[in-house]
């Protein structure tokens, strides 16, 4: 993974295949923990966490409101409507199903 994150940007695989990336290619890891790790790569590693319970469903919400965004005349009425049902109902109904 060391290489993936050097300035040259080959990325040499377990069996020593080597991938030269583009210079518009970004790579982007998630991982659940860095146990195997070294000291090499956590150091050159930006790391964000963000427990999911303390996101709620708003992220999904907007994500999902983004696709009718784009066609913002035909869909106004129902971006209107659904930004007001949402604080009303969406959350206590995600409360009680999970």
């Amino acid at each position: 993974m060391n290489s993936v994150m050097d300035d040259n940007k080959l990325l040499t695989l377990i069996n020593g295949d080597r991938i030269r990336l583009e210079k518009f290619c970004k790579m982007l890891f998630e991982v659940s923990d860095l146990q195997y790790a070294s000291p090499a790569t956590i150091s050159r590693c930006g790391m964000v966490y963000v427990d999911p319970r303390n996101l709620g469903y708003e992220p999904y919400w907007h994500k999902w409101m983004l696709k009718f965004t784009k066609s913002k005349e035909k869909f106004a009425e129902f971006i209107t409507t659904m930004n007001e049902i949402y604080p009303r109902y969406i959350p206590t109904l995600m409360k009680r199903i999970f």
